[in-house]
């Protein structure tokens, strides 16, 4: 009996290192330090319709009435605190600095009630009230801290990149202008979202070598599983959102500086402005993954390439006219 179990039991030990092995190397990835802030990130609930709601607040010492207020919804499968990590925690610092208020909403079991019809999980088929809760929050924000609900800005990765075009299209006088990282427009046909008339302001950031969301369009998966519904491609979304906001100017496009020679990624940008004002931005980065691009934090290679000549936040802050 011996003689047939230790091998059995090798065997499974090394399958086990594999395993650990291949985590490590494309799931893996070391949170940033702790960033110093002016306060303490808080841990709040909402009552929304008949469901409590999550979220993380960071609101800076610095605050005062009339302040902006970014809101940062995090991807499929994800939490308020991870996308707070995944972001690299720059939002908060950057909110010491300039005095906005900062909110990480908790989706309904991860996910985000967005504008794909076809989408299969629980927020899409159970209709979580999303809109209701973004709109709870901004509507609190405003009462206890004086926020001006006129400066309410959202950035969001992946589902919740979708879920900020949905804001943008369904609900423009709810917010100012969104950014939409690692995301697509729904093709029209499977879009659950006003699909005519002006939105908000939108900035787009697409990797070409996004394995989740093509570039090109095409069906979302994860990794050849779970359709999520066909979108369009980066450049196709950018241009309708133009189109329903009356951009008939040729966009100006323009090339990022590369920053570090070692990195195989490059980033463009194309911008359909209004009056002088970025309306509608698409952030293209050639090679890279999956990801919110950010220098703070390096995305697992299972999700393709960081790139390091954008940092998404801040970009994204610029484009709201709080940087």
């Amino acid at each position: 009996m011996k003689r047939f179990l230790q091998p059995a039991l090798l065997f499974i030990a090394g399958i086990a290192v594999l395993t650990a092995a291949a985590y490590s190397y494309f799931w893996f990835s070391p949170a940033p330090p702790p960033p110093r802030l002016g306060a303490a990130i808080q841990a709040q609930t909402i009552q929304v319709g008949p469901r409590r709601r999550d979220y993380l607040a960071y609101i800076p010492a610095s605050l005062h009435p009339g302040a902006p207020l970014v809101i940062v919804l995090h991807g499929s499968g994800m939490d308020a605190a991870t996308m707070r990590r995944w972001t690299g925690n720059e939002f908060d610092q950057a909110a010491d600095r300039k005095g906005f208020a900062v909110l990480y909403p908790e989706g309904f079991r991860h996910n985000w009630n967005d504008c794909r019809k076809n989408a299969t999980f629980p927020a899409k088929r159970l209709n979580s009230d999303d809109m209701g809760f973004i709109r709870a929050l901004i509507a609190d924000m405003e009462a206890g801290h004086g926020i001006d609900p006129h400066k309410v800005f959202v950035f969001g990765y992946s589902n919740g990149g979708h879920m900020a075009f949905r804001l943008a299209q369904d609900a423009p006088d709810m917010v100012t202008a969104v950014a939409a990282v690692a995301a697509s427009l729904p093709v029209p046909e499977e879009s659950s979202c006003v699909g005519t008339g002006q939105t908000a302001r939108v900035m787009l950031v697409d990797g070409t070598d996004d394995p989740i969301n093509p570039y090109q369009g095409g069906v979302v998966t994860l990794f050849g599983f779970g359709k999520r519904g066909a979108v369009l491609s980066a450049r196709s979304s950018a241009e309708q959102l133009a189109a329903r906001n009356g951009l008939a100017a040729a966009p100006v496009a323009s090339v990022l500086p590369h920053i570090n020679a070692n990195d195989p990624t490059s980033v463009d940008k194309v911008d359909w402005s209004a009056a002088g004002v970025p309306y509608v931005d698409l952030y293209t980065v050639h090679g890279g993954g999956h990801v919110v691009p950010q220098p703070a934090f390096r995305f697992p290679r299972l999700l393709g390439r960081t790139g390091s000549d954008l940092d998404a936040p801040e970009a994204a802050l610029q484009f709201f006219g709080i940087w």
